[in-house]
C-alpha cells in the first residue's frame, strides 16, 4: 500500500504544477495559442492519413515539420513562451523575499519629478480630450517589443508632452516612451493585443497598450480623445482613473519612488 503514502512533498509538488498549468492556461485564454494548437493536431491526423494511404511526398512534407518537434514548438509559441518566462521572473515568491525587494525599492526607474510632469500633461490631455499613449519602462527592456518610432533623447517636461500629442502636430500619432528619464522615443508602434475580452469600445491606443502589458512590465497611460478618460494599462490589467491623485499615486507605487526623489538618471 505504499501509492497512498503521501508526504509534504507531494503536495508541494502539486501545488507547483498547479501553478504551472494554471500560467499557460492564462497565457494561451484569449489568445490565437489554441487555433494553432488546434491546426497541429489537424496537421498531425492528415499526416497520419497520407501515410496510411502512401503519400510519400506529402507525408515527407508533413513529416518535416513534425521531426522538428520541440524546436517547432519553440518557434509557433514563442511570444507565450517568453512571456511565461517574464511572468517566473518577476512574480514568483523570490521577488517577494526581503533582500529582492530592498534592492529594487533603491533604483527607481523613473523619479518623482517626471511622474509629476508626465501627471500634470495627462490632467491637460484629459481635460480637452487629447487623445495620448505613455509608456514608461519598468524593470523589463522594451527594445525588443519596440522597434520604431523616431529616437530622441529629451528631458520629460509637461509641455513637451503637450506638443507631441498636439492634435495637428506631426509627432501625436503612436506612443511615447519613457526609461530612464528620459523620453527616448517618439510615435513608436506598440504590438496590438487581440485578447477578446478587450472591450470593443475601446480603440487602437488601448489595444496597443494591452499587447505591450502582455509582453513586458512596462506601465501604459492612455487617454482617450473620445471621452477624455485616462485608463492605466499594466500586466493585461486596465484600471480607469477616477483622478489626478490616484494617478500620481498608482505611478509612486509600481515605480518604486518617493516624493521629492529626484536624480538625473
Amino acid at each position: 500500500m505504499d501509492f497512498l503514502r503521501v508526504s509534504v512533498a507531494d503536495f508541494f509538488n502539486i501545488f507547483l504544477v498547479a501553478i504551472v498549468f494554471f500560467q499557460i492556461y492564462r497565457l494561451f485564454r484569449n489568445t490565437l495559442a489554441p487555433e494553432i494548437f488546434y491546426g497541429i493536431i489537424a496537421s498531425f491526423v492528415i499526416w497520419k492519413m497520407v501515410r496510411a494511404f502512401k503519400m510519400e511526398l506529402l507525408a515527407k512534407l508533413l513529416g518535416t515539420f513534425f521531426n522538428m518537434g520541440f524546436l517547432a514548438l519553440m518557434i509557433l509559441f514563442q511570444p507565450e513562451i517568453r512571456k511565461f518566462l517574464l511572468i517566473l521572473s518577476n512574480r514568483t515568491f523570490i521577488k517577494r523575499l526581503t533582500f529582492f525587494n530592498y534592492r529594487s525599492q533603491n533604483i527607481p526607474s523613473v523619479n518623482d519629478e517626471v511622474i509629476t510632469q508626465i501627471i500634470d500633461a495627462c490632467a491637460v490631455f484629459s481635460g480637452d480630450k487629447t487623445g495620448a499613449l505613455i509608456v514608461l519602462k519598468n524593470k523589463v527592456d522594451l527594445d525588443e517589443s519596440i522597434q520604431n518610432g523616431d529616437m530622441i533623447n529629451a528631458k520629460v517636461s509637461t509641455v513637451l508632452l503637450e506638443s507631441i500629442f498636439y492634435k495637428n502636430g506631426p509627432l501625436h500619432d503612436g506612443a511615447v516612451v519613457i526609461a530612464d528619464n528620459k523620453i527616448v522615443r517618439t510615435r513608436a508602434v506598440l504590438p496590438v493585443s487581440y485578447n477578446k475580452d478587450i472591450p470593443s469600445r475601446l480603440g487602437l491606443r488601448h489595444r496597443a497598450a494591452m499587447g505591450l502589458s502582455e509582453r513586458t512590465d512596462a506601465i501604459c497611460i492612455v487617454v482617450s480623445e473620445e471621452t477624455g478618460y485616462i485608463s492605466y494599462i499594466r500586466d493585461q490589467k486596465r484600471i480607469l482613473i477616477s483622478s489626478i491623485d490616484n494617478l500620481k499615486k498608482k505611478l509612486r507605487e509600481d515605480l518604486n519612488t518617493t516624493p521629492g526623489l529626484s536624480s538625473d538618471g
